[in-house]
């Protein structure tokens, strides 16, 4: 079974990515909302990608080119995973 309301940052000079990963249509849903509250309060349009692994499960990632905004990447991502209530990122 894949893993549910799990996320990674990835991080390197000028790019950063979180990949926060679903296994039901319920989290899935939560992710992409919680996204697009993020984008609508702070006015960014980060790359958004879905990757689809079996019919209930995938993952959904957010990614920076951090060229001058590495703040507010860093930033955008924390207030995505506040939304959902996720406090601490898989190793």
């Amino acid at each position: 079974m894949s893993r549910d309301m799990c996320a990674d940052v990835k991080m390197e000079e000028g790019y950063m990515r979180m990949s926060i990963e679903y296994n039901n249509h319920d989290s899935e849903n939560k992710i992409l909302d919680a996204i697009t509250l993020v984008q609508q309060k702070m006015d960014l349009n980060p790359d958004i990608t879905k990757r689809v692994i079996s019919d209930s499960s995938g993952n959904v990632s957010v990614e920076f080119g951090t060229e001058g905004i590495p703040r507010d990447a860093g930033d955008f991502c924390e207030a995505v995973l506040h939304e959902l209530g996720i406090d601490h990122c898989s190793i």
